[in-house]
């Protein structure tokens, strides 16, 4: 059971970071909020290696298996591409409009009075 023990730890951590606040002089939402942030930040840190365990735990309990969301998101992405590869831009061949040409505001480009 390593997501039980990755989990201890990381409450062993918070508690621990919460007490070093308390005897600091946080007090309040301040040291829970600080005490929580500090906790997983340092169980990012150091409890890597039981990360790593759960997590391979979790997706050898899963049976290696991809979710459903991740079959949905291959599938849809799979519809994209085909719809993609099936859509082709036609050459442009519509003139440039005087108007909204970029020759009007350059003043290099515009004649000399």
């Amino acid at each position: 059971m390593p997501v039980l023990v990755y989990s201890v730890l990381r409450i062993l951590l918070i508690v621990a970071a919460g007490l070093g606040l308390y005897l600091a002089g946080m007090r309040g939402v301040l040291l829970v909020a600080a005490a929580v942030l500090i906790g997983a930040g340092l169980s990012y840190v150091l409890l890597d290696r039981f990360r790593r365990a759960s997590a391979a735990w979790l997706q050898e309990r899963g049976g290696g298996r991809p979710s459903k969301f991740a079959e949905a998101m291959g599938s849809d992405a799979r519809e994209e591409d085909e719809m993609l590869a099936g859509m082709q831009d036609p050459p442009s061949t519509a003139e440039p409009d005087p108007e909204n040409s970029d020759e009007k505001n350059d003043p290099e480009a515009q004649p000399e009075r």
